[in-house]
């Protein structure tokens, strides 16, 4: 198992040097919930989360229980049947607790307005603590974006090296 890890993070890893923690608690435990929507911004999470990106070394961190998780990270367009799972899994999550939402669908609705089946996006639902625009924003612009919190970029890496787009805070 160690080989096939080596071989993964030698063909993948872009830059070869560990990233420096950019919050003041490490590591910034993330909860995903994906609401709806065609789940490529789910995709880019799992990439982000699983490849050349280092997204531990950044002070970062999946969970898999909103109870263990600081932020909620959520992505696609809020269904009505997604609404309560994700009400359950916000009172779940200890305070503090804040909310990302990561790509358009997400913050405004993006291809999924509200109609019969969906809410739409969460902007005007509920206070978000960080935006991440795209169809679907890459890994990169997801760990920009959440480095951004701190106000720091991830070590070595800049939007321009990589045709990566814009992140924005509320």
């Amino acid at each position: 198992m160690g080989l096939i890890r080596a071989v993964f993070d030698a063909a993948f890893r872009q830059g070869g040097t560990r990233l420096k923690p950019v919050g003041p608690r490490w590591p910034l435990l993330l909860f995903h919930v994906d609401t709806g929507g065609c789940g490529g911004c789910g995709m880019e999470l799992e990439a982000l989360g699983a490849g050349a990106y280092d997204v531990q070394g950044a002070g970062f961190g999946f969970v898999q229980s909103p109870r263990a998780a600081d932020v909620l990270l959520i992505t696609g367009s809020l269904t009505r049947t997604m609404a309560p799972v994700l009400e359950a899994a916000w009172q779940a999550m200890p305070t503090p607790k804040g909310v990302i939402c990561v790509g358009n669908c997400a913050i405004d609705g993006g291809f999924f307005p509200e109609n019969y089946t969906t809410m739409g996006g969460l902007d005007r639902k509920v206070r978000i603590d960080l935006r991440i625009p795209g169809c679907a924003p890459t890994p990169l612009q997801v760990l920009e974006g959440l480095c951004s919190l701190f106000g720091k970029r991830p070590e070595g890496e800049t939007s321009a090296d990589h045709g990566a787009g814009s992140s924005t805070s509320s």
